[in-house]
Protein backbone atom coordinates (compact mmCIF):
# COMPACT_ATOMS: atom_id res chain seq x y z
CA UNK A 1 0.00 0.00 0.00
CA UNK A 2 1.49 3.42 -0.97
CA UNK A 3 1.56 6.48 1.22
CA UNK A 4 -1.20 8.11 -0.83
CA UNK A 5 -3.37 5.07 -0.42
CA UNK A 6 -2.77 5.01 3.35
CA UNK A 7 -3.78 8.66 3.66
CA UNK A 8 -6.89 8.12 1.58
CA UNK A 9 -7.74 5.08 3.69
CA UNK A 10 -7.41 7.05 6.89
CA UNK A 11 -9.55 9.86 5.49
CA UNK A 12 -12.22 7.32 4.60
CA UNK A 13 -12.12 5.91 8.14
CA UNK A 14 -12.52 9.42 9.61
CA UNK A 15 -15.47 10.16 7.35
CA UNK A 16 -17.02 6.85 8.27
CA UNK A 17 -16.41 7.56 11.99
CA UNK A 18 -18.02 10.99 11.72
CA UNK A 19 -21.07 9.50 10.03
CA UNK A 20 -21.54 7.02 12.85
CA UNK A 21 -21.25 9.53 15.71
CA UNK A 22 -23.93 11.84 16.92
CA UNK A 23 -23.81 15.53 16.13
CA UNK A 24 -23.64 16.60 19.82
CA UNK A 25 -20.57 14.37 20.45
CA UNK A 26 -18.89 15.75 17.29
CA UNK A 27 -19.67 19.30 18.42
CA UNK A 28 -18.38 18.52 21.93
CA UNK A 29 -15.16 17.17 20.44
CA UNK A 30 -14.82 20.23 18.19
CA UNK A 31 -15.48 22.54 21.12
CA UNK A 32 -12.80 20.72 23.19
CA UNK A 33 -10.34 20.97 20.29
CA UNK A 34 -11.09 24.71 19.91
CA UNK A 35 -10.63 25.22 23.65
CA UNK A 36 -7.30 23.32 23.58
CA UNK A 37 -6.15 25.30 20.52
CA UNK A 38 -7.12 28.61 22.19
CA UNK A 39 -5.25 27.55 25.35
CA UNK A 40 -2.20 26.61 23.27
CA UNK A 41 -2.41 29.97 21.45
CA UNK A 42 -2.68 31.80 24.78
CA UNK A 43 0.40 29.94 26.12
CA UNK A 44 2.31 30.65 22.91
CA UNK A 45 1.39 34.31 23.20
CA UNK A 46 2.59 34.40 26.83
CA UNK A 47 5.81 32.64 25.85
CA UNK A 48 6.32 35.15 23.04
CA UNK A 49 5.80 38.06 25.47
CA UNK A 50 8.18 36.51 28.00
CA UNK A 51 10.71 35.88 25.25
CA UNK A 52 10.42 39.48 24.06
CA UNK A 53 10.88 40.76 27.63
CA UNK A 54 13.89 38.49 28.16
CA UNK A 55 15.41 39.63 24.88
CA UNK A 56 14.93 43.27 25.92
CA UNK A 57 16.50 42.62 29.32
CA UNK A 58 19.38 40.73 27.72
CA UNK A 59 19.97 43.61 25.30
CA UNK A 60 19.88 46.09 28.17
CA UNK A 61 22.27 43.94 30.24
CA UNK A 62 24.68 43.55 27.33
CA UNK A 63 24.62 47.32 26.76
CA UNK A 64 25.33 47.92 30.46
CA UNK A 65 28.15 45.35 30.34
CA UNK A 66 29.62 47.02 27.26
CA UNK A 67 29.47 50.42 29.00
CA UNK A 68 31.10 48.98 32.11
CA UNK A 69 33.84 47.32 30.03
CA UNK A 70 34.53 50.56 28.15
CA UNK A 71 34.67 52.51 31.41
CA UNK A 72 37.01 49.92 32.96
CA UNK A 73 39.25 50.00 29.88
CA UNK A 74 39.39 53.80 29.98
CA UNK A 75 40.21 53.77 33.69
CA UNK A 76 42.90 51.11 33.21
CA UNK A 77 44.41 53.13 30.35
CA UNK A 78 44.37 56.28 32.48
CA UNK A 79 46.03 54.51 35.41
CA UNK A 80 48.65 52.95 33.12
CA UNK A 81 49.47 56.37 31.65
CA UNK A 82 49.73 57.90 35.12
CA UNK A 83 51.96 55.06 36.32
CA UNK A 84 54.16 55.40 33.24
CA UNK A 85 54.45 59.16 33.74
CA UNK A 86 55.32 58.65 37.42
CA UNK A 87 57.94 56.03 36.54
CA UNK A 88 59.46 58.34 33.92
CA UNK A 89 59.52 61.22 36.44
CA UNK A 90 61.21 59.04 39.08
CA UNK A 91 63.73 57.73 36.52
CA UNK A 92 64.53 61.31 35.50
CA UNK A 93 64.96 62.33 39.17
CA UNK A 94 67.19 59.31 39.79
CA UNK A 95 69.31 60.17 36.75
CA UNK A 96 69.66 63.77 37.91
CA UNK A 97 70.61 62.60 41.41
CA UNK A 98 73.15 60.15 39.99
CA UNK A 99 74.62 62.90 37.81
CA UNK A 100 74.84 65.23 40.81
CA UNK A 101 76.53 62.58 42.98
CA UNK A 102 78.92 61.70 40.14
CA UNK A 103 79.84 65.38 39.76
CA UNK A 104 80.45 65.70 43.52
CA UNK A 105 82.61 62.57 43.55
CA UNK A 106 84.52 63.73 40.47
CA UNK A 107 85.07 67.18 42.00
CA UNK A 108 86.30 65.60 45.25
CA UNK A 109 88.63 63.28 43.31
CA UNK A 110 90.01 66.22 41.30
CA UNK A 111 90.51 68.19 44.51
CA UNK A 112 92.31 65.31 46.21
CA UNK A 113 94.43 64.74 43.11
CA UNK A 114 95.35 68.45 43.05
CA UNK A 115 96.20 68.34 46.76
CA UNK A 116 98.32 65.22 46.21
CA UNK A 117 100.06 66.85 43.24
CA UNK A 118 100.79 70.00 45.26
CA UNK A 119 102.09 67.88 48.14
CA UNK A 120 104.29 65.89 45.74
CA UNK A 121 105.60 69.11 44.25
CA UNK A 122 106.41 70.44 47.74
CA UNK A 123 108.05 67.12 48.62
CA UNK A 124 110.14 67.15 45.45
CA UNK A 125 111.23 70.74 46.04
CA UNK A 126 112.14 70.07 49.65
CA UNK A 127 114.04 66.90 48.68
CA UNK A 128 115.90 68.87 46.04
CA UNK A 129 116.87 71.46 48.68
CA UNK A 130 118.00 68.72 51.09
CA UNK A 131 120.16 67.15 48.40
CA UNK A 132 121.58 70.55 47.38
CA UNK A 133 122.37 71.50 50.98
CA UNK A 134 123.92 68.10 51.67
CA UNK A 135 126.09 68.45 48.62
CA UNK A 136 127.17 71.95 49.66
CA UNK A 137 127.72 71.25 53.40
CA UNK A 138 129.20 67.80 53.35
CA UNK A 139 128.05 64.29 54.10
CA UNK A 140 127.50 64.55 57.93
CA UNK A 141 125.10 67.32 57.45
CA UNK A 142 123.48 65.40 54.60
CA UNK A 143 122.56 62.48 56.92
CA UNK A 144 120.95 64.83 59.46
CA UNK A 145 118.89 66.61 56.78
CA UNK A 146 117.78 63.31 55.22
CA UNK A 147 116.66 62.04 58.68
CA UNK A 148 114.74 65.24 59.32
CA UNK A 149 113.16 65.04 55.86
CA UNK A 150 112.15 61.39 56.41
CA UNK A 151 110.69 62.14 59.83
CA UNK A 152 108.68 65.03 58.45
CA UNK A 153 107.17 63.12 55.48
CA UNK A 154 106.66 59.69 57.06
CA UNK A 155 103.86 60.96 59.30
Amino acid sequence: MTTKTKVEGKANEEQHKILTRTLPSILDEMEENIRLAAEAARRAEQAARASKEAAGEATKASEEARHAAEKAAQEATKQAREALAEAARKAHEAAEEAESVAKEIAAEAVSKAQEAAAEMKELALELALVIRNAHIHGSDSFVKEIDAFRDKWSK
